[in-house]
């Protein structure tokens, strides 16, 4: 699925509030203030959802151990 204008893609696991463009992360608790619906929880869904890929933190990649990598 593509949303928003700049037609970046959202995986089915990352539609929840957190990562929508309506509504803001309130600090320290399970909760987000949207933007039409008011304090909702972090993990939910509506039909207003609009991805905002600026919201997503990514994963860092594994580095490799310190016995494992060696110059050649």
């Amino acid at each position: 699925m593509f949303f928003g204008k700049t037609g970046a893609k959202c995986p089915d696991e990352n539609r929840i509030c957190l990562y929508c463009e309506h509504a803001e992360e309130v600090c320290g608790s399970e909760a987000c203030i949207c933007a039409y619906k008011g304090v909702v929880r972090f993990d939910g869904l509506c039909k207003k959802f609009k991805f905002d890929l600026l919201k997503v933190k990514p994963r860092l990649p594994k580095l490799p151990q310190a016995g494992e990598f060696t110059f050649d």
